[in-house]
């Protein structure tokens, strides 16, 4: 039994983007204006307690040091509480019993941001509301050290997790039947789940799975099994009525025609009104923390190219489908919203093999064009975009200009060419959807001072996560499956550097692999402040690009923040660099020295 969490805090409010920027460089916004007094969140302290839940054959050492709450080997005693302590969660009780601190539960909620299971860890037979009420949480570590096969009922048993954004499931082995229901309620932030892999043999109800999850995008339900499931009570109300489910997968025993979602807003131009299955197409995101933008493709997606032949003309319909009938789709099926032509992010080129010259027709000792693999190239300072292989102001179709390296913008190469004067071009597609000239091919500089790989080539010995949504890493360079989970800003030794396919990874000297992507990582160390100070007024905003103010903090408070990562504002502009923001509990703050300095 092994649980992944990719968990990346974000306790913002509705409508927030933690990817990239999507609207104006507001410079004018950084500094703040008059407002109520307010003081800035720090949930987190430094202290370290320890104590025991319950005793004898029925306990559970544990720790909790600077955020991390280490649940040691042992075996979770029986709930002794009220119905009512239990609902607001059975640790939190426990740990309010099994400390000489004096804590409360109100106290381990705001100081736990991370639950690590150490070792072997025996669950009672009713573990439901288990880690309900931690609303700090951002990470679970080490779950596949839980021992569940006493277990009866799993349902609520990560309720009202407020930070918690993606969940995925690895294989579950338990002996007992037991619910589901409720188990992700009152998640607010939750906008990725996935129980693909979970073991459902046992699983007696998934009713109200994503209660007031109002905010959930994607879900993947292949394989699920529904042998033990009441096909009427046990599917009713799977989804909450307001979640915006825009990326799905189905397997044919999931039963849908009694639950409903919110039908996304198709009048929006990114998408054609239907739904359609991925087929042979290519749907991949970028990270598993998507965007609440759902229609800005380009935040979530490397590739939204849907090939499907099925198609359905709303949820309602694609959800009717799934009664449980001899005629429900077959297989695990991967249901997207179906972009129209200009929204549409294509996958990778087939590759066609060059046929060998005849001895008859020799080949051009040095040709002028010629066809490659595709690969992915990045700009690193300003470059044209040209109609021709031979520059001019006649025919530059578009200027991109340099950005900062997690959003550097990006040029599927698919051939190579020589000017006139015997220049180095690429022949390129432009595979940036904020451009105008998207989904264009033409001819951009070869050289290295302006354009580099995609992805390294050499392995440094040291890389730091700078992707806002962080990294897995895999047992494979196939990088599937993945095992842990890495925050933006970890620092990660690497082994060596591995090719596979067109694109290429690190291995870690823990013997795991991770994406070589500069998206992604950085070489060396990348360093931003722990905790930064307010010098003058300010705000803070749900937004990257700092709009939608949810609170202001006046010059006299000179408020403190605990950086919690870092972003960039529009984020997929080729024609404005981005400006650098801090994100802090509850939102994002200017990170211009004006107007904070840096405490370390």
């Amino acid at each position: 039994m092994k649980w992944k969490f990719g968990l990346i805090v974000l306790g913002l409010a509705v409508g927030l983007s933690p990817l990239f920027g999507l609207g104006n460089n507001c410079n004018d916004s950084e500094a703040g204006h008059n407002s109520t007094i307010a003081l800035a969140d720090e949930n987190t302290p430094d202290e370290t307690y320890s104590g025991i839940i319950g005793s004898g054959e029925t306990s559970v050492p544990w720790t909790l040091e600077n955020g991390t709450l280490t649940l040691k080997s042992g075996t979770m005693p029986p709930f002794s509480g009220s119905l009512m302590q239990k609902r607001s969660g059975q640790l939190l009780y426990a740990l309010q019993k099994g400390n000489s601190a004096g804590l409360t539960t109100t106290d381990f909620k705001n100081k736990v941001s991370k639950i690590d299971i150490a070792n072997t860890l025996t669950l009672s037979p009713d573990s439901s509301f288990l880690f309900a009420g931690f609303k700090n949480v951002t990470d679970y570590s080490n779950l596949k050290n839980i021992d569940a096969s006493q277990v009866t009922d799993m349902s609520y048993m990560f309720y009202a997790n407020s930070a918690l954004r993606t969940f995925t499931a690895p294989k579950f082995l338990d002996a007992n039947n037991h619910s589901l229901a409720n188990m992700f309620g009152l998640n607010q932030n939750l906008v990725y789940l996935d129980l693909s892999e979970i073991d459902s043999s046992h699983i007696t109800s998934i009713n109200n799975l994503t209660q007031a999850c109002a905010i959930l995008l994607v879900i993947n339900l292949a394989n699920f099994s529904s042998q033990n499931i009441n096909s009427v009570d046990g599917f009713s109300s799977i989804f909450d009525t307001q979640d915006v489910v825009t990326d799905i997968t189905l397997s044919p025993s999931i039963i849908l025609n009694q639950t409903t979602v919110k039908e996304p807003d198709l009048s929006i131009t990114t998408f054609t009104g239907n739904w359609v299955d991925v087929g042979n197409g290519n749907v991949t995101l970028l990270s598993k923390t998507p965007s609440l933008f759902y229609h800005n493709l380009p935040d979530n997606y490397l590739y939204y190219d849907p090939q499907g032949s099925t198609s359905f003309d709303s949820t309602a319909a694609l959800f009717a489908a799934y009664d449980g009938s001899t005629s429900t789709p077959r297989g695990n099926v991967h249901y997207v919203l179906e972009p129209s032509d200009t929204s549409r992010i294509p996958g990778p080129l087939p590759v066609t093999p060059t046929p060998a010259p005849t001895p008859n027709t020799p080949a051009p000792a040095e040709p002028d064009t010629a066809t490659s693999q595709p690969f992915i190239v990045t700009a690193t300072k300003k470059i044209g975009f040209y109609s021709s292989k031979d520059f001019s102001t006649a025919s530059r179709l578009a200027w991109f200009v340099p950005k900062p390296q997690l959003k550097q913008l990006t040029f599927t190469v698919i051939g190579t060419a020589k000017s006139t004067a015997g220049n180095a071009r690429y022949q390129v597609r432009d595979t940036n959807p904020g451009s105008a000239t998207y989904g264009q091919t033409g001819y951009i500089t070869a050289q290295s001072a302006y354009i580099t790989q995609a992805y390294y080539e050499s392995a440094p010995k040291v890389v730091t996560v700078i992707n806002p949504g962080g990294i897995n890493d895999y047992n494979s360079a196939a990088l599937k499956q993945p095992r842990t989970a890495y925050k933006q800003g970890t620092r990660l030794t690497i082994k060596k550097v591995v090719t596979h396919g067109a694109t290429t990874r690190f291995l870690l000297t823990n013997g795991k692999y991770i994406s070589a992507n500069k998206h992604f990582v950085t070489a060396g160390q990348y360093k931003v402040p722990a905790k930064v100070q307010a010098k003058t007024a300010v705000n803070r905003y749900s937004t990257v690009n700092l709009t939608k103010k949810n609170k202001h903090y006046p010059k006299k408070t000179h408020a403190v923040f605990k950086v919690l990562g870092w972003d960039y504002s529009r984020g997929t502009s080729t024609t404005a660099a981005g400006t650098l923001r801090y994100r802090v509990a509850g939102g994002y703050i200017t990170a211009n020295p004006k107007y904070v300095k840096a405490l370390n």
